[in-house]
């Protein structure tokens, strides 16, 4: 591959495809193309600004502000995804390639590989069989009865294998795989026995005057079983399509990788039914999210050693040494021993920093590093690896509720609230823990009486965390009978509650 290429060349291929059935009919997004091009050609990439193309292209006045004005990003993204579908159609056997990356309004021009060669660089995944689940997102089909939105079926799917693609613990086929499988016409079962996916996720849309609504189905591959079938839908705003696409692929891969969803129920089946190095860390994941601050001991320490047995076969498993840093941390906050709360702190961080090391686009990663520095109360530090986690998956709602109730202990409601909210409305019914967290903040925010209302929504009887915190909005209310029967519930579960509490809160309250 190369980008340096005589002009001639560029031009020619330039001209190709403004002339082609693709961009015949959007004169702005060929100017766009053109003067990006030219610009490249001329060696001037550092004039490609926001500022610079909405006054060359879209004929913006002086005072354009490209912050407030999103026209070049929006454009730019359309102008993408216009290419992608050149190519993958009248462009697909053209010699030379002109793309534009994520993030830049540069151009690259290329000469095209070998089709077979370049499908097998494009994808590596696809000739050695995962140790993760792995996932395949056919193209999603347009039902409209309007002609026009083959542009939302292109960023759809990207933007949903993309998404997918933030959740690590999965791995998720390209999308040029996927076309390529589609092209060919290729069934559920071609599409497992040549690339071995163990799911697909096939959808379709309809656009109206009114309404955005998309289904999707996820397929289990080996056996062609459908075990997901569900259905979005969102106003059509003709002006803001492109974010109503952006929402719409976001929520759909968050349903799709969600611990508590689909993968997570099946991971559970298999694991029940043999040993599976691919099935068994994803459940030991799944299951400590799902139960989290509520584990017992013994249970812990069945994730615990089931995690540690995971990394005898894959020790650079990132996730597993992010889930083994948290489990640490809760055995801190159980610890009454100041000795051994620093040896477990310190063991934690270990196992936080091996994580990101072994993937540093990792957002579960990030986490439990961010997660590790609140409990040190390493501030500064817990405040970056909390951005970066939730920069790298803006989906996950694990992510959303565990840093939401770092935020609650340093009383950052602005920030707290809104990540409580999103843990709790995203995908698929919620861990009940999470209620328990969003009523603390509910408490501080708005109401006791609110409070809680949220922890009726998801009851915890037996968890010694519910009950404390339920007695406490009780009090808050001024339910004084209420509040007893919940003392009287509390010290069933725990009669020492008091040194518990005690300890456990000076861990996580910063001085």
């Amino acid at each position: 591959m190369t980008t340096s290429l005589p002009k001639e060349v560029v031009e020619k291929q330039l001209a190709r495809i403004i002339g082609s059935r693709q961009f015949r009919n959007a004169p702005r997004l060929c100017r766009f193309l053109s003067y990006v091009v030219q610009e490249g050609i001329a060696g001037r990439p550092d004039r490609l600004k926001g500022y610079t193309i909405g006054l060359e292209v879209f004929d913006k006045p002086e005072d354009f502000d490209p912050q407030t004005d999103t026209i070049v990003r929006v454009q730019a993204r359309a102008l993408r995804q216009k290419l992608e579908q050149y190519y993958a159609q009248d462009g697909r056997d053209d010699p030379v390639r002109i793309t534009i990356a994520k993030g830049s309004y540069a151009a690259a021009f290329f000469l095209s590989w070998d089709r077979k060669q370049a499908a097998v660089a494009d994808e590596p995944a696809t000739a050695v069989p995962s140790n993760k689940p792995s996932i395949a997102v056919l193209p999603f089909d347009n039902f409209s009865r309007e002609d026009g939105y083959d542009f939302f079926s292109h960023g759809l799917t990207e933007e949903t294998i993309a998404n997918l693609s933030r959740f690590r613990e999965l791995t998720v086929l390209s999308r040029r795989t996927t076309a390529q499988a589609r092209q060919d016409n290729l069934s559920i079962r071609q599409i497992h026995d040549q690339f071995h996916p163990d799911f697909v996720l096939e959808g379709s849309f309809r656009i109206d005057s009114q309404f955005v609504q998309i289904t999707i189905n996820l397929v289990e591959t080996s056996g062609g079983e459908i075990i997901l079938t569900q259905h979005f839908s969102h106003e059509a705003t003709p002006k803001a399509m492109y974010d109503i696409q952006d929402e719409m692929a976001l929520a759909i891969a968050a349903h799709i990788a969600d611990r508590f969803g689909p993968l997570g129920q099946y991971a559970r089946r298999s694991a029940r039914m043999g040993p599976s190095l691919k099935w068994d860390t994803y459940c030991w994941i799944s299951r400590y999210h799902q139960y989290a601050f509520q584990l017992a001991t013994v249970e812990r320490q069945e994730i615990h050693d089931g995690l540690r047995k995971a990394l005898e076969s894959d020790p650079t498993s990132s996730d597993a040494h992010a889930v083994l840093a948290l489990t640490t941390v809760d055995q801190y906050r159980m610890s009454f021993d100041d000795n051994t709360n620093i040896r477990l702190l310190d063991r934690a961080l270990y196992k936080a920093e091996k994580a990101v090391e072994y993937d540093p686009e990792n957002a579960t990663a990030h986490m439990a590093l961010a997660i590790v520095r609140f409990h040190r109360r390493e501030f500064d530090l817990f405040d970056a690896s909390a951005s970066r986690a939730l920069a790298l998956n803006p989906g996950h709602p694990d992510i959303f509720a565990m840093l939401g109730i770092c935020y609650c202990m340093r009383a950052k409601w602005d920030v707290a609230m809104p990540l409580m909210d999103k843990a709790t409305a995203i995908g698929p019914p919620r861990p009940e823990w999470y209620h328990t967290a969003r009523a603390f903040g509910l408490l501080m925010t708005r109401s006791a009486q609110e409070a809680v209302a949220e922890m009726h929504m998801a009851p915890l009887p037996g968890a010694f965390f519910y009950h404390c915190h339920l007695l406490w909005f009780f009090v808050e209310a001024g339910d004084m009978d209420a509040a007893q029967a919940e003392k009287t519930q509390l010290l069933k579960v725990l009669p020492d509650f008091e040194r518990v509490i005690h300890a456990s809160c000076a861990g996580m309250v910063p001085a």
